[in-house]
């Protein structure tokens, strides 16, 4: 809806444009058309672009994750490093991992990691990225108990072999 229905030239108003976000997360761009009695330009095109978190996450009241050690922090750990305690190999990535990791969301996918040198995977999961190597937007946290994780050695190597060895 615009402020103002008529404004004259070089006159400034404003737009509110409302996008209904449910059931979508990540980002995504919505176009609005602008009309006007401009012979030149008639129609503009302007694009809004969001970044949508999902229910959980926006429920949790973080506006930005500052730091993606936060992961570890009492109200993500339960989801994000404790569903894989106990377990190796696959169901460790199925339960700690795949969130993040599945295909076409966030960082590397299972087919993408499969690619890459187990040193590069044992780096990764150990240390953490601040970018995987521009393949991400997002960065993630090292998940050894060293760096504040909530992975043993052994259970890194379970999954860098079961990433490599499906």
């Amino acid at each position: 809806m615009a402020s103002l229905s008529h404004l004259k030239p070089g006159e400034r108003g404003r737009i509110q444009v409302t996008v209904d976000v449910a059931g979508k997360r990540g980002p995504i761009s919505k176009a609005v058309q602008v009309y006007s009695n401009d012979a030149k330009q008639p129609v503009v095109t302007l694009t809004v672009a969001m970044q949508v978190k999902d229910a959980v996450h926006q429920n949790l009241g973080y506006q930005k994750i500052s730091s993606p050690a936060r992961i570890f922090d009492a109200k993500c750990r339960s989801c994000h490093a404790d569903q894989g305690r106990g377990k190796l190999g696959f169901d460790l990535f199925r339960a700690d991992c795949l969130m993040c990791h599945s295909a076409g969301s966030g960082p590397l996918s299972m087919t993408q990691m499969k690619r890459r040198p187990a040193s590069f995977l044992r780096r990764i999961i150990r240390e953490g990225s601040d970018d995987l190597d521009g393949a991400s937007q997002q960065a993630m946290p090292g998940f050894a108990w060293n760096n504040g994780g909530s992975l043993t050695d052994a259970e890194i190597e379970s999954l860098v072999s079961s990433i490599r060895n499906p």
